[in-house]
C-alpha cells in the first residue's frame, strides 16, 4: 500500500500542469469576438467568411438555426440595412486550449410603436476554436434579454 500511494503521489507531482489561458489570450478572443460584429454591422463579408470556421453555425434572436452559407448570404451588400446603433457593454472571453468561448452583452434601440427609441438587450454567446493560430467562429447564438 505504501508503494502504491507513493507511486501515485510521485506521478501526481510529475505530471504536467494544464496551460492556463493568458489574459492576452482572452483579450484576443473578446476583441475577436467584437470585431465579428462589426464586420457583420458592416455586411463585410469577406472579413465574415475569413472569422468563420466552415461548421459555422447561428441562432438568431427569434430562435431560427442558419447555416454558414445562410448567414453570409443574409450580410450580401446588396441586402444591406442599417443596423440599430449598437454597444457592447460586457464581453467575458475564456479561451481553453483550441476552444474559446466569448459571452457578451449588447445593448440596442429600436424605433417603439410612438417613433420614440426604446432601449433593449441581448446576450450573444460564441464558440470559437483555433484554426491555424487564429480564432475562427464555430458558433453564435443571439438570446433576447427581457426587460
Amino acid at each position: 500500500m505504501r508503494v502504491f500511494l507513493g507511486i501515485t503521489a510521485a506521478l501526481l507531482v510529475s505530471a504536467p500542469v494544464a496551460a492556463q489561458p493568458s489574459e492576452t489570450d482572452a483579450q484576443k478572443l473578446g476583441q475577436r469576438a467584437e470585431a465579428f460584429l462589426n464586420v457583420r454591422n458592416q455586411f463585410d463579408q469577406a472579413a465574415m467568411i475569413a472569422m468563420m470556421a466552415p461548421e459555422y453555425q447561428e441562432i438568431s434572436p427569434v430562435g431560427e438555426v442558419d447555416s454558414r452559407d445562410g448567414v453570409i448570404g443574409f450580410y450580401a451588400a446588396d441586402k444591406k440595412k442599417p443596423a440599430p446603433p449598437m454597444t457592447i457593454t460586457e464581453t467575458v472571453a475564456r479561451p481553453a486550449g483550441a476552444l474559446g468561448v466569448v459571452t457578451m452583452r449588447i445593448a440596442y434601440a429600436v424605433p417603439g410603436k410612438d417613433g420614440r427609441l426604446q432601449s433593449r438587450a441581448m446576450r450573444a454567446g460564441f464558440v470559437a476554436r483555433r484554426i491555424r493560430g487564429d480564432w475562427q467562429f464555430v458558433s453564435l447564438q443571439f438570446t433576447p434579454i427581457r426587460g
